[in-house]
């Protein structure tokens, strides 16, 4: 089994060490793990984001990756039994593209996952920015903010600067409870299949990811339904997330994310420097 969605203590709300994590995959038997610490480059959330190196916070426009990459090599050195990759997650925004292809340019990363956490710099993944989230869009109306999170993944997936797009469907827990009855999700379902159209056309590959199971839903993210929608519109790449924040969380729910690309005869990619392998490797 492979894991392709971990956050070390490099990520602000993580804890436990890339090696606390390694030990922590040999122990439940995985064959790779690799870390995708957040990268957050937004410069209207500067004062809010950050990286931890030995446990300071830093800047996020700083040289961090130097440490984050020693840290991961030395890991690989020490487990030699477990492939360790680099990874790391971008929360992205339109208009962050020339600032990530930048950052990209400069780091030897095997795998990068990109994930919407924020609409217009405001953060919907995290619970304590919820309230502003409300006062500045519920008056927007479902349909508007449904198209807006639409948007953003189109505009993430048209960048191709992303090996795979995390959480598809994270609204799920986080905007679609917001609003009564079945209004947000009806709203998005309208959009999907041509959103899907475009995210197959643009190369880029969806994540299954875990976490939602840890949380009590009964599906990852995405839903059965969207990676059917997904595989009929021709998305041909996948990977596999536990999300781990903590080296208890890494893992779990993984065989159901392969169970549920199984049902559809597909099955996870793994990467090296960016290039897709086929599965198992």
């Amino acid at each position: 089994m492979i894991d392709y969605h971990v956050h070390p203590d490099f990520s602000p709300d993580a804890q436990g060490s890339v090696e606390e994590f390694c030990q922590r995959a040999m122990d439940l038997g995985l064959e790779e793990v690799c870390f995708t610490t957040h990268y957050e480059p937004d410069p209207a959330r500067r004062e809010v984001e950050s990286i931890v190196v030995r446990g300071r916070k830093q800047r996020v426009d700083s040289d961090w990756p130097v440490a984050y990459l020693a840290a991961i090599q030395a890991a690989s050195e020490k487990f030699p039994g477990l492939v360790v990759l680099a990874g790391v997650e971008i929360g992205y925004e339109p208009g962050l593209e020339p600032v990530i292809s930048n950052f990209l340019s400069r780091y030897p990363f095997d795998f990068v996952l990109g994930s919407i956490h924020c609409l217009d710099h405001v953060a919907i993944t995290n619970g304590d920015e919820l309230d502003r989230f409300r006062r500045e869009y519920l008056c927007h109306g479902a349909e508007s903010v449904a198209e807006r999170y639409i948007h953003h993944l189109r505009a993430a997936a048209g960048t191709r600067l992303f090996d795979s797009l995390g959480h598809f469907d994270v609204y799920r827990k986080y905007i679609a409870p917001l609003y009564p009855g079945n209004r947000f999700q009806a709203a998005v379902d309208r959009m999907l299949p041509e959103a899907l159209d475009y995210v197959a056309a643009a190369g880029a590959g969806i994540e299954v990811n875990s976490s939602a199971l840890r949380r009590g839903d009964r599906e990852p993210y995405p839903s059965a339904r969207i990676l059917k929608q997904a595989r009929d519109a021709g998305v041909r790449v996948y990977t596999i997330g536990s999300d781990a924040h903590r080296p208890r969380d890494l893992g779990t729910g993984l065989d159901a994310a392969v169970g549920a690309l199984s049902a559809l005869g597909l099955s996870p990619s793994r990467f090296r420097r960016r290039e897709r392998q086929s599965w198992p490797a």
